[in-house]
C-alpha cells in the first residue's frame, strides 16, 4: 500500500510539476492544471477489467469456471447450518479455484439444504464418507474446507465437468448406497445451480 501511494505522489507531482510549466507558457488557469494532473493520474491507475463471457449450464459444466456470484446471493437460498456460510463458500471455492455455484450445490443437496441428520449432528455438509462411515467434522467451515480442497485435487482433474465428478464423488451402484439414491446427484445438484443463478451462468474469461 504504501508504494501505491508513493507512486501516486511521484505521479501527482510530475503532472503538477508539467501543469505549472504550461501555466507559465500558455497561460492556463489552475484549474485547468489540476484537471490534466486528474487525467494522468488515471491512465496511470486505471483498473483493467476482466472480460466476461455466458456458459449453459450442463452436466459438462466445467467445475473450475470462475462464476460470477456474490456471497449475499448464496445466502438468499441458505437454509439450516448453511445459513449465513456464503462468505466461507466463496473464500473457499475462490482458493481452490472451483465454481462457488457448484461448490454450494453440493452442499444443499448432500445436506437437504443443511437440515440433514449428518449435517446438524457432525457438520458433514457434504456427504464425506471416510474409512467406511460418513466422517465428523469440528464446524461446518472445516468440512466446507475439506470439501474444496477435495474437489480441486487430482484425483478430479482427467475429467473435471459436473458429470465427471458424479462418477467419482457420488458413483451410481457404490457399496455405500444400498438405497440407489446416488443415482439422482447429477441432476440434483444441476437443480440446485439453476435455483442459486439459473441456466446461464456469467463466468470471467
Amino acid at each position: 500500500m504504501k508504494i501505491i501511494w508513493a507512486l501516486v505522489f511521484l505521479a501527482v507531482a510530475a503532472s503538477a510539476h508539467i501543469g505549472f510549466a504550461e501555466t507559465k507558457k500558455q497561460k492556463i488557469s489552475l484549474v485547468d492544471a489540476f484537471r490534466s494532473m486528474a487525467a494522468n493520474t488515471k491512465k496511470i491507475f486505471a483498473p483493467k477489467a476482466s472480460p466476461v463471457k455466458t456458459v449453459t449450464l450442463s452436466k459438462d459444466y466445467n467445475i473450475h469456471n470462475h462464476s460470477i456470484v456474490a456471497s449475499g446471493r448464496l445466502d438468499m437460498f441458505f437454509s439450516g447450518v448453511l445459513k449465513g456460510k456464503g462468505e466461507k463458500f466463496l473464500s473457499e471455492a475462490r482458493k481452490n479455484n472451483i465454481c462457488p455455484l457448484f461448490l454450494a450445490a453440493i452442499a444443499m443437496h448432500e445436506s437437504a439444504n443443511g437440515k440433514s441428520n449428518f449435517a446438524r449432528y457432525r457438520n458433514n455438509v457434504f456427504g464425506i464418507y471416510l474409512k467406511g462411515k460418513y466422517h465428523s467434522f469440528d464446524s461446518v467451515d472445516e468440512c466446507i474446507e475439506y470439501a474444496a480442497k477435495l474437489l480441486a485435487g487430482r484425483i478430479y482433474s482427467k475429467n473435471p465437468t459436473i458429470a465427471g465428478v458424479q462418477r467419482i464423488y457420488c458413483p451410481v451402484g457404490a457399496k455405500n448406497d444400498p438405497k440407489g439414491v446416488n443415482k439422482y446427484w447429477l441432476n440434483g445438484v444441476l437443480d440446485k445451480m439453476k435455483l442459486l443463478w439459473g441456466e446461464t451462468i456469467y463466468i470471467t474469461a
